[in-house]
């Protein structure tokens, strides 16, 4: 079986449990860009993929969710608004790569809800975090696997901390997905099993990473592999959000897929 991650530190920190041995891997790892995982999966090269949430759930009557797992944080270093001003002199214009509709989502939400301000974003093809600073927009959303150990100079803020400010609960950035009735007991007790074993080894995974002392604060702290209350709190306040700013044409559903064993048991509790 193929599974199709993303080609960030959190995403292998998700799936240490595999790399390191500490559970059985069934899978051959695929990495790429959070869009290109959901593209595999479409095309069926790879039978289970990480997918940015927002995609997921714009894509929920197709999919099947895995549950108890996911890419969660409070904060997110990997996602950040750039711009000269401060918090009283926000951007007009947004400069962002297109490929990150999620991260652009978001910011959008927490800007308009939170601060009350309305900027253009304006799309760039192909861009690096560094190449937008250097467009004429008055801001550069910066995404992606380099943007921590960037430096730049204007006024900076997190979009996964002012999501957590805006909801009081972490942001669910990825989800494991399968296409709709693919996915077995197998993909869904390995992907829980690696999650788990992720966290019960955090310390020497972290250990073995090259961190600044931010980074090494965000794994150990803020980065998590579960989806509990507070995590499925935080996917009904984005579900809203997305039908709310005309995401999708509802609120969508979230098709969390279960073992055979608790399908049965719920089936029991019914009776």
């Amino acid at each position: 079986m193929d599974l199709a991650i993303w080609n960030y530190p959190p995403a292998e920190f998700l799936v240490s449990g595999f790399t390191s041995g500490a559970v059985e891997n069934p899978f051959r790892i695929k990495r790429y860009r959070p869009e290109e995982c959901a593209a595999h999966l479409v095309q069926d090269e790879v039978d289970v993929a990480l997918l940015p949430t927002m995609l997921a759930l714009q894509a929920s009557d197709a999919i099947d969710v895995i549950p108890s797992v996911g890419l969660v944080s409070w904060d997110y270093p990997y996602a950040r608004l750039v711009w000269g001003g401060g918090l009283h002199d926000f951007p007009e214009t947004i400069a962002y790569d297109r490929r990150v509709a999620q991260e652009r989502l978001v910011t959008r939400i927490v800007l308009h809800e939170h601060y009350e301000v309305d900027p253009t974003f304006v799309p760039y093809e192909d861009r690096t975090p560094v190449e937008l600073l250097d467009t004429e927009e008055d801001a550069a959303l910066m995404v992606g696997p380099n943007v921590p150990s960037l430096q730049p100079e204007p006024f900076t803020i997190d979009v996964g901390r002012e999501w957590y400010e805006l909801a009081n609960y972490p942001m669910v950035w990825g989800l494991y997905v399968t296409k709709r009735d693919q996915a077995t007991d197998e993909i869904i007790e390995s992907l829980i099993d690696s999650a788990q074993a992720a966290e019960d080894n955090r310390d020497v995974w972290v250990q073995a990473q090259e961190t600044s002392a931010n980074l090494n604060s965000f794994y150990r702290e803020d980065l998590r592999t579960g989806l509990d209350k507070l995590a499925i709190a935080s996917l009904t306040e984005f579900r809203k959000y997305l039908f709310y700013y005309d995401v999708t044409e509802d609120v969508p559903d979230l098709p969390f897929v279960y073992l055979d064993e608790d399908d049965e048991e719920e089936e029991t509790e019914e009776q």
